[in-house]
Protein backbone atom coordinates (compact mmCIF):
# COMPACT_ATOMS: atom_id res chain seq x y z
CA UNK A 1 0.00 0.00 0.00
CA UNK A 2 1.20 3.51 -0.85
CA UNK A 3 1.07 5.69 2.31
CA UNK A 4 2.40 8.82 0.55
CA UNK A 5 -0.69 9.20 -1.61
CA UNK A 6 -1.05 12.87 -2.69
CA UNK A 7 -4.08 14.82 -1.52
CA UNK A 8 -5.80 16.15 -4.62
CA UNK A 9 -8.51 18.23 -2.89
CA UNK A 10 -8.88 20.83 -0.18
CA UNK A 11 -9.18 19.72 3.38
CA UNK A 12 -12.23 20.70 5.37
CA UNK A 13 -10.31 23.43 7.25
CA UNK A 14 -8.92 24.88 4.03
CA UNK A 15 -12.44 25.05 2.59
CA UNK A 16 -13.80 26.79 5.70
CA UNK A 17 -10.91 29.30 5.65
CA UNK A 18 -11.47 30.04 1.94
CA UNK A 19 -15.20 30.59 2.43
CA UNK A 20 -14.54 32.83 5.46
CA UNK A 21 -12.09 34.98 3.49
CA UNK A 22 -14.55 35.31 0.60
CA UNK A 23 -17.37 36.30 3.00
CA UNK A 24 -15.21 38.92 4.75
CA UNK A 25 -14.09 40.49 1.46
CA UNK A 26 -17.67 40.38 0.11
CA UNK A 27 -19.13 42.06 3.19
CA UNK A 28 -16.44 44.76 3.05
CA UNK A 29 -17.22 45.43 -0.64
CA UNK A 30 -20.96 45.39 0.07
CA UNK A 31 -20.53 48.06 2.78
CA UNK A 32 -18.41 50.17 0.44
CA UNK A 33 -21.07 49.95 -2.29
CA UNK A 34 -23.80 51.02 0.14
CA UNK A 35 -21.67 53.97 1.34
CA UNK A 36 -21.00 54.99 -2.27
CA UNK A 37 -24.71 54.80 -3.16
CA UNK A 38 -25.66 56.83 -0.08
CA UNK A 39 -23.13 59.57 -0.92
CA UNK A 40 -24.34 59.61 -4.51
CA UNK A 41 -28.01 59.91 -3.41
CA UNK A 42 -27.13 62.71 -0.97
CA UNK A 43 -25.30 64.62 -3.69
CA UNK A 44 -28.16 64.13 -6.17
CA UNK A 45 -30.68 65.38 -3.58
CA UNK A 46 -28.64 68.49 -2.75
CA UNK A 47 -28.20 69.39 -6.38
CA UNK A 48 -31.82 68.74 -7.35
CA UNK A 49 -33.11 70.90 -4.51
CA UNK A 50 -30.64 73.72 -5.16
CA UNK A 51 -31.21 73.69 -8.90
CA UNK A 52 -34.99 73.65 -8.78
CA UNK A 53 -35.17 76.53 -6.31
CA UNK A 54 -32.58 78.59 -8.17
CA UNK A 55 -34.26 77.89 -11.51
CA UNK A 56 -37.70 79.09 -10.42
CA UNK A 57 -36.56 82.06 -8.33
CA UNK A 58 -34.51 83.22 -11.34
CA UNK A 59 -37.49 82.71 -13.65
CA UNK A 60 -39.64 84.72 -11.22
CA UNK A 61 -37.11 87.52 -11.22
CA UNK A 62 -36.84 87.77 -15.01
CA UNK A 63 -40.47 87.02 -15.90
CA UNK A 64 -41.97 88.92 -12.92
CA UNK A 65 -44.36 86.08 -12.11
CA UNK A 66 -44.79 83.80 -9.11
CA UNK A 67 -44.40 80.04 -8.89
CA UNK A 68 -45.65 77.72 -6.21
CA UNK A 69 -43.20 75.08 -5.01
CA UNK A 70 -44.80 72.22 -3.13
CA UNK A 71 -42.58 69.74 -1.34
CA UNK A 72 -44.18 66.39 -0.64
CA UNK A 73 -41.70 64.94 1.87
CA UNK A 74 -43.65 61.74 2.38
CA UNK A 75 -43.60 60.82 -1.33
CA UNK A 76 -40.26 62.61 -1.92
CA UNK A 77 -41.46 64.82 -4.76
CA UNK A 78 -40.95 68.51 -5.59
CA UNK A 79 -43.93 69.90 -7.49
CA UNK A 80 -43.76 73.24 -9.30
CA UNK A 81 -46.98 75.02 -10.27
CA UNK A 82 -47.64 78.22 -12.17
CA UNK A 83 -49.94 81.06 -11.10
CA UNK A 84 -52.95 79.14 -12.44
CA UNK A 85 -52.09 76.23 -10.14
CA UNK A 86 -51.12 74.02 -13.11
CA UNK A 87 -48.26 71.58 -12.59
CA UNK A 88 -45.24 72.62 -14.64
CA UNK A 89 -42.70 70.15 -13.35
CA UNK A 90 -42.33 67.30 -10.87
CA UNK A 91 -38.96 66.24 -9.52
CA UNK A 92 -38.48 62.92 -7.71
CA UNK A 93 -35.92 62.87 -4.93
CA UNK A 94 -33.94 59.70 -4.11
CA UNK A 95 -36.30 57.34 -2.30
CA UNK A 96 -33.88 55.74 0.17
CA UNK A 97 -33.23 59.07 1.90
CA UNK A 98 -35.51 60.92 4.32
CA UNK A 99 -36.25 64.64 4.31
CA UNK A 100 -37.63 67.13 6.80
CA UNK A 101 -38.47 70.83 6.93
CA UNK A 102 -39.00 71.97 10.53
CA UNK A 103 -41.25 75.00 10.41
CA UNK A 104 -43.15 76.59 13.29
CA UNK A 105 -41.92 73.84 15.66
CA UNK A 106 -43.61 70.97 13.80
CA UNK A 107 -42.90 68.40 11.10
CA UNK A 108 -44.17 69.39 7.70
CA UNK A 109 -44.81 66.36 5.48
CA UNK A 110 -46.22 68.72 2.87
CA UNK A 111 -44.55 72.13 2.64
CA UNK A 112 -45.54 74.99 0.32
CA UNK A 113 -43.55 78.07 -0.56
CA UNK A 114 -43.97 80.67 -3.31
CA UNK A 115 -41.39 82.52 -5.30
CA UNK A 116 -41.64 86.30 -5.34
CA UNK A 117 -41.48 88.52 -8.40
CA UNK A 118 -38.16 89.80 -7.12
CA UNK A 119 -36.52 86.35 -7.27
CA UNK A 120 -36.86 85.42 -3.63
CA UNK A 121 -39.08 83.08 -1.60
CA UNK A 122 -42.16 83.91 0.45
CA UNK A 123 -40.61 82.43 3.60
CA UNK A 124 -37.27 81.28 4.96
CA UNK A 125 -36.82 77.64 5.99
CA UNK A 126 -34.29 74.85 6.43
CA UNK A 127 -34.38 71.60 4.46
CA UNK A 128 -32.69 68.59 6.14
CA UNK A 129 -31.58 65.48 4.27
CA UNK A 130 -31.01 62.20 6.13
CA UNK A 131 -28.88 59.22 5.08
CA UNK A 132 -29.90 55.58 4.86
CA UNK A 133 -29.65 55.14 8.66
CA UNK A 134 -31.74 58.30 9.23
CA UNK A 135 -28.70 60.27 10.51
CA UNK A 136 -28.80 63.92 9.46
CA UNK A 137 -26.28 64.45 6.65
CA UNK A 138 -27.12 67.70 4.86
CA UNK A 139 -28.78 70.97 5.66
CA UNK A 140 -29.96 73.48 3.07
CA UNK A 141 -30.86 76.88 4.50
CA UNK A 142 -33.06 79.20 2.43
CA UNK A 143 -32.76 82.85 3.48
CA UNK A 144 -35.18 85.61 2.52
CA UNK A 145 -33.48 88.83 3.60
CA UNK A 146 -35.63 91.87 2.95
CA UNK A 147 -32.79 93.95 1.52
CA UNK A 148 -31.76 91.33 -1.01
CA UNK A 149 -33.96 90.69 -3.99
CA UNK A 150 -32.43 87.36 -4.91
CA UNK A 151 -32.65 84.09 -3.00
CA UNK A 152 -29.73 83.20 -0.79
CA UNK A 153 -29.19 79.58 0.09
CA UNK A 154 -26.40 77.81 1.92
CA UNK A 155 -25.70 74.09 1.78
CA UNK A 156 -24.11 72.56 4.86
CA UNK A 157 -22.52 69.14 5.19
CA UNK A 158 -22.47 67.24 8.46
CA UNK A 159 -18.89 67.48 9.70
CA UNK A 160 -19.31 66.15 13.24
CA UNK A 161 -22.96 66.43 14.27
CA UNK A 162 -23.64 63.29 16.28
CA UNK A 163 -26.83 61.59 17.45
CA UNK A 164 -29.16 63.74 15.37
CA UNK A 165 -31.64 61.57 13.54
CA UNK A 166 -34.92 61.97 11.74
CA UNK A 167 -36.82 61.24 14.96
CA UNK A 168 -35.24 64.13 16.95
CA UNK A 169 -34.62 66.73 14.24
CA UNK A 170 -37.32 69.14 15.47
CA UNK A 171 -35.74 69.39 18.93
CA UNK A 172 -32.27 69.73 17.41
CA UNK A 173 -33.29 72.39 14.87
CA UNK A 174 -34.62 74.70 17.57
CA UNK A 175 -31.77 73.99 20.01
CA UNK A 176 -28.77 76.28 20.54
CA UNK A 177 -26.46 73.95 18.57
CA UNK A 178 -28.95 73.75 15.71
CA UNK A 179 -29.45 77.49 15.53
CA UNK A 180 -25.70 78.16 15.60
CA UNK A 181 -24.96 75.40 13.04
CA UNK A 182 -22.36 73.80 15.32
CA UNK A 183 -20.77 70.78 13.63
CA UNK A 184 -21.68 71.82 10.08
CA UNK A 185 -19.34 72.92 7.30
CA UNK A 186 -20.56 74.93 4.33
CA UNK A 187 -20.31 73.19 0.96
CA UNK A 188 -18.05 74.95 -1.48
Amino acid sequence: MNINKKNKGLTFLETIASVAIILIVSSFLFCKIIDYNEKKDLQISRHLIQNIFMKYTNKSFYQKIRYLLEIDLKNKILIIKNQNNEVIEEINLPLKLKYEIPYENVRNPYFKVETTKTGNLSKAFTFYIFGYKEQVENRIAFYTFQKEKILKLNVYLNQNVKNIYYKNIIEYHYSQNGQNRIGWVEEE
